[in-house]
């Protein structure tokens, strides 16, 4: 799991998962089967989409503008999903959990 943030890495480590620090994204980016975006500026460039696994899901969760390069991804011809500002528009106090229940309904659809 990514995250800018030290605080936010320890979190993550806490629960049990094992952090990864953005600067290192595109050293580890090959190893994911699914990868969700929730920054809103251009995380996933043409340099790191190059690296994602032909079969991968990219979810963009982020505000406008995202954080995904569609034209390189299209390219590529990666599956990409753009749900832009989805936990805003759908209800921001319990968007958490709305975002796991369409995670899981879209990773069900795909059989993933």
């Amino acid at each position: 799991m990514e995250a800018r943030k030290y605080a936010d890495l320890a979190m993550i480590e806490g629960h049990g998962y094992e952090p990864l620090p953005l600067d290192n994204l595109k050293d580890h980016i090959h190893e994911f089967d699914i990868i969700f975006n929730t920054i809103p500026s251009l995380i996933l460039d043409d340099e790191i989409l190059a690296k994602v696994k032909k079969d991968a899901l990219i979810i963009d969760l982020a505000s406008k503008p995202g954080g995904i390069d569609f034209d390189a991804a299209k390219s590529y011809g990666l599956k990409v999903i753009w749900a832009l500002s989805l936990p805003g528009k759908i209800a921001p106090v319990s968007s958490g959990a709305i975002i796991k229940d369409t995670i899981m309904n879209i990773i069900k659809e795909l059989g993933v």
